[in-house]
């Protein structure tokens, strides 16, 4: 092989590679600006989801407050969407604690379905339980209602009108 043939090879690999390179260049460049916008979608559809349990916290809080929802429904409900929104980090504030201390309470109760298949004196006994229940943390459920609602706002939820409206009051 004379130089000038090897020149000619190197000319040509040089004239190859050059646009594998850029090519290359462009698909890492690309695929690094999906994942940026694959990484600030995740966290877009993560502040939707904590906004979205924030504003049904609130929604539940405020039906606990006009006792607009069974005590005990509404403490296993917000139980749960606390849960999904600080991964059990509530039952270290001793303001929302109760909705964890009722669950604890109440978690064996028969709901949905489950209910209604039970014998007609077991799901009496269960109703008494739970009225029990209710009565004994009545207090803190309402203050408890109270802490989330205000901690709901604090979190940038806007107050959600009330769920029911009596409509017999407003004509007076």
């Amino acid at each position: 092989m004379t130089a000038q043939s090897a020149a000619i090879l190197l000319a040509v690999a040089i004239a190859f590679l050059i646009p594998l390179a850029g090519y290359a260049l462009h698909l890492h460049l690309e695929a690094k600006r999906q994942v940026a916008q694959a990484k600030e979608n995740r966290e877009k559809e993560t502040r939707q989801a904590r906004s979205n349990i924030l504003e049904n916290l609130e929604i539940l809080a405020r039906a606990l407050e006009d006792e607009q929802m069974n005590p005990t429904e509404g403490c296993l409900r917000v139980r749960v969407l606390l849960d999904l929104l600080d991964e059990g980090g509530h039952v270290l504030r001793e303001d929302l604690v109760i909705f964890d201390q009722v669950h604890q309470k109440a978690k064996h109760l028969a709901t949905h379905q489950a209910r209604e298949d039970l014998p007609k004196d077991e799901k009496e006994k269960q109703d008494q339980e739970r009225r029990a229940l209710e009565e004994q943390f009545e207090a803190q459920i309402k203050q408890g209602a109270t802490a989330l609602r205000s901690f709901c706002e604090n979190q940038g939820v806007k107050p959600s009108n009330p769920l029911f409206v009596n409509a017999a009051s407003k004509g007076s």
